[in-house]
């Protein structure tokens, strides 16, 4: 039967037991190279510098109770004038005594202020041009059809903001043919011309023919 041998390690030989001493020797090495280091390349210089504390002092201040300014008195009322009795005054300077009856109707009252006239504006200047609503046809002047007479009359007519002729000038004149067709473009009704969105006087041509029927 064979012998077991037993084989024993040398104590200065066995790391397992110098373990801890070994890691406590380099964690001390290691912290004395750190500090080494950290002194040796230390840089502690700032611009920065700390303000003197400042002592606050708080100052208690009395004020004046506030002054309250009355309102000056209202001004005398004037006095009502009398009647004197110096003979001595000039005439200039007495004050008839006047009684007005409201009761009574103003007989003249001012006239009212002028109103303002509207500008004519050029036909070619508008916006919208008039257009006619209505349009009456001149009556043939019965002297004018006894005598044979045709031709054409050509009127300007001013149209106001409303629609309406105001005035009528004849531009190309037959004598026995005007008042008819001065009558007709009286009667006209148009729609007002436009300037701007706005409604304006206007000048426009209304050409008038007079032929006798066959």
């Amino acid at each position: 039967m064979a012998k077991r041998q037993f084989i024993y390690k040398d104590p200065e030989v066995d790391l397992k037991r110098r373990y801890r001493k070994i890691m406590e020797a380099s964690l001390v090495i290691a912290m004395a190279i750190v500090i080494v280091v950290f002194y040796s390349f230390k840089r502690f210089e700032t611009k920065y510098k700390l303000e003197k504390k400042v002592d606050v002092q708080i100052e208690t201040v009395e004020i004046p109770q506030t002054e309250q300014i009355h309102r000056p008195p209202p001004p005398a009322r004037p006095a009502i004038p009398v009647a004197s009795e110096d003979e001595d005054i000039p005439d200039e300077l007495t004050i008839d005594e006047t009684e007005i009856d409201f009761s009574q109707p103003v007989e003249e009252l001012p006239p009212p202020p002028p109103e303002e006239e509207e500008p004519i504006v050029p036909f070619h200047a508008l916006s919208e041009k008039p257009e006619v609503i209505k349009r009456v046809e001149p009556k043939y002047p019965e002297l004018a059809r006894k005598a044979g007479i045709e031709g054409m009359v050509v009127v300007k007519v001013l149209i106001n903001t409303k629609g309406r002729v105001e005035k009528v000038e004849v531009i190309k004149s037959h004598p026995m043919l005007d008042d008819a067709a001065i009558a007709a473009a009286k009667q006209f009704v148009f729609k007002p011309g436009k300037q701007r969105d706005r409604y304006v006087k206007v000048w426009m041509t209304i050409p008038f023919t007079f032929k006798l029927k066959r």
